[in-house]
């Protein structure tokens, strides 16, 4: 069959940079139309408000996004990390990015995906059977996942058909979080993603998976987005290239399960030794109490032990009994001694009952021992438009207990929010209010709790203002805000906090601001030039506004993030036909900053250099200055004085740049080794660059 020719703007040519071709408008929109059609329910619960909001202006806010990336301003936004508990206990953490980092993320794996799938597509439904690519043009990102996995059952039975009686699984421990960045840009590389490509990846990878307390990380990608399921699949292809013969062992990969088929005992052991020796090549770790060599007597209970996203291979097609009674008598089965074997059939089942007060408290049992089961527990008893009251009593007494797990508390919560009997709501509202002052609390036990409180209006309003300024993450203000309406609060309150709201950092928040402002029919109040860019181009969508301020201004936006005070600086004005240099120099020390103290001191030079050529071009009367030669002015008794807060933040920083190991081998005062930077210096520069910025506003 004769092979088309890719489109001019598809082709892979070596002038190009990876870079610019994820960048590209198409490949963009591209993405968010993938991350739109994401058949994941569990990622959509948590971000389908954000795409509505985004999907308002996206054609304008794409192009603000491409704006940013091609200028090198583009930052990525640390996530909302969720940690939901598995069957054994132990917590799986789940990453909400925003919309904006999804589609770059997506973007930067659309590129990939193009060049990964040439190689991999002849082994789809031979060898590996998840995440396959469907290809730019389909709907969908991935090829539909029960396609995969029937494929994945059949092959297994082919293969004990064949006469392969002998079976083993290979599992990796915490595949998602271990796989390690340099391996990653080493396989990259090999799809010919050039170094630019690989490093910008890595930075965002990191973000994304730091953690809360912004420990960060050289290894994981974020569990949750569409697009780690294929970004995996460049790492663990590796097995499927090198796992050694195939005549005598059917290999098959569904994800990072590794199922494996033989006549022999002996042939499977020497393969498992085979995929050991591949992992630590990798930096994987198998999970050693999961293999398990044995001979299968009935091919359908290996099948069945397949779970994959806690659904059967044929949901759709799945015999479901007749009437609620024998559904109700399937399920008490299924989880006789209120243990729960088969999951996916207990889970499907459970979607297509009514509730009833004959499988209650039979599910409240279950759901005490199976914290991962709560979820579509929960779901169950949200069908009730008022709860019975012994539920209620129920999940009350749980609340009052410490809780274990945010995940499952935050799921009661959700339940008994105006489900409530009226007898029961004023010890609810006691015990959500000692749940809302209990620290540390997660991100959603905060949304949670807090759509509850709000709701009743059960805090002062000076605290809700207080929370949304400063103690909750993006994600939790983007959830809260829509809970903010006439039906509880006044006018001048509203028109207040959403006007805080809409000139929020984070354009996620930003944005559920502007549309609840909308929605609640108030002004935006003036100046509109700090708007968040984001909620100013939804305003403009929805009318709210007639034009948007100034595009984002990069060093401004770094600053800021870094110092969380505004500069109230027009730098476009001060640098001028070096803006572009100081905007990229600033994004690059906002990065550092996060990351490695010794090199923001050095990028944070630069940017000094740059600022105090404009100044003293400003201010004729300090003298004249030579870009690069700011030693040559760290003695000016005219800068010291006139300026001192910049005197004493430029020349602190040049100092401490000469005892850095990246710029010289000895400090020169002292003649000992130079050394790198504690990052505990950030605090005290980002303090000096506070004032020193805070005088040029009052004299510039």
């Amino acid at each position: 069959m004769r092979r088309l020719a890719a489109p001019p703007e598809t082709r892979h040519t070596p002038l190009m940079s990876t870079l610019l071709e994820a960048y590209r408008k198409s490949n963009l929109q591209r993405a968010w139309r993938w991350i739109k059609s994401n058949p994941d329910a569990t990622y959509k619960s948590y971000c389908g408000r954000s795409y509505s909001r985004y999907a308002l202006a996206d054609a304008s806010l794409l192009e603000e996004l491409r704006s940013e990336l091609t200028r090198g301003i583009y930052e990525p936004t640390h996530s909302t990390k969720l940690l939901l508990p598995k069957k054994s206990g132990i917590l799986r953490p789940y990453t909400i990015l925003t919309v904006e980092d999804q589609i770059v993320y997506q973007a930067m794996v659309n590129v990939i995906a193009d060049r990964l799938s040439p190689r991999i597509r002849g082994q789809y439904q031979r060898v590996t059977f998840g995440h396959m690519y469907a290809g730019r043009s389909n709907i969908w990102f991935y090829k539909p996942w029960r396609q995969g996995y029937k494929a994945f059952n059949k092959a297994s039975r082919d293969a004990f058909n064949r006469g392969l009686k002998f079976t083993a699984s290979f599992d990796l421990t915490a595949c998602y979080d271990s796989l390690d960045y340099e391996v990653l840009a080493h396989f990259l590389r090999k799809l010919n993603c050039d170094d630019e490509f690989c490093e910008r990846l890595k930075v965002c990878l990191g973000v994304w998976t730091a953690t809360d307390t912004r420990i960060y990380h050289s290894h994981g990608i974020p569990q949750g987005p569409l697009s780690s399921g294929l970004l995996s699949e460049v790492v663990l292809r590796h097995f499927d290239l090198n796992y050694g013969p195939k005549s005598n062992v059917r290999y098959l990969r569904y994800v990072d399960d590794i199922r494996l088929f033989a006549e022999h005992e002996d042939a499977l052991r020497r393969m498992l030794v085979r995929l050991d020796t591949l992992s630590k090549d990798i930096g994987l770790f198998p999970q050693g109490a999961k293999i398990n060599i044995h001979k299968i007597v009935d091919i359908e209970s290996e099948v069945k032990s397949i779970s994959v996203y806690g659904a059967s291979e044929n949901d759709e097609d799945a015999d479901v009994p007749d009437g609620q009674d024998q559904i109700r008598a399937k399920l008490i089965q299924l989880s006789a001694r209120h243990k729960v074997e088969n999951n996916a059939r207990f889970k499907f089942l459970l979607s297509r009952a009514d509730p009833s007060w004959k499988l209650n408290l039979h599910l409240l049992k279950v759901s005490a021992s199976r914290p991962d089961l709560v979820p579509n527990i929960m779901r169950h008893l949200r069908k009730y438009d008022r709860l019975p009251v012994k539920v209620a009593v129920n999940l009350l007494d749980r609340l009052a207990k410490e809780p274990l797990y945010d995940n499952t508390t935050a799921e009661i919560v959700v339940t008994l929010d105006q489900r409530t009997p009226p007898s029961l709501r004023r010890r609810a509202s006691r015990i959500m209010e000692r749940l809302w002052h209990r620290r540390p609390v997660g991100p959603e036990l905060q949304v949670a709790i807090g759509r509850f409180i709000f709701r009743h209006r059960m805090i002062p309003e000076n605290r809700i203002r207080y929370f949304l300024r400063t103690k909750l993450n993006w994600w939790v203000r983007s959830e809260l805000y829509v809970t903010l309406s006439h039906r509880t609060y006044g006018t001048v309150f509203l028109e207040n906090v959403l006007n805080e709201g809409i000139r929020n950092e984070i354009g996620e928040a930003a944005m559920a601001a502007a549309v609840q402002l909308a929605y609640v029919e108030l002004k935006v109040m003036p100046p509109l030039k700090n708007l968040n860019l984001a909620a100013a181009r939804t305003l403009r969508q929805l009318g709210m506004i007639s034009r948007l301020p100034k595009g984002v201004d990069g060093v401004e936006r770094s600053f800021s993030r870094l110092t969380g005070i505004s500069s109230r600086l027009n730098w476009r004005s001060i640098f001028k036909s070096r803006y572009k240099q100081a905007e990229k120099q600033a994004v690059f020390c906002r990065a550092l900053a996060d990351t490695n103290a010794t090199a923001f001191v050095n990028a944070t030079d630069v940017f000094n250099d740059l600022l105090l050529d404009r100044l003293f071009r400003h201010d004729r009367a300090l003298g004249g200055y030579t870009l690069g030669n700011m030693g040559s002015v760290l003695n000016s008794a005219r800068l010291r004085n006139n300026y001192p807060a910049v005197f004493a933040f430029v020349s602190e920083i040049h100092e401490k740049r000469y005892v850095s190991n990246l710029s010289h081998a000895i400090a020169r005062r002292t003649g000992k080794p130079t050394r790198r930077i504690r990052h505990q210096y950030i605090k005290r520069a980002t303090r000096m660059m506070t004032k020193a910025f805070a005088e040029l506003s009052n004299k510039w």
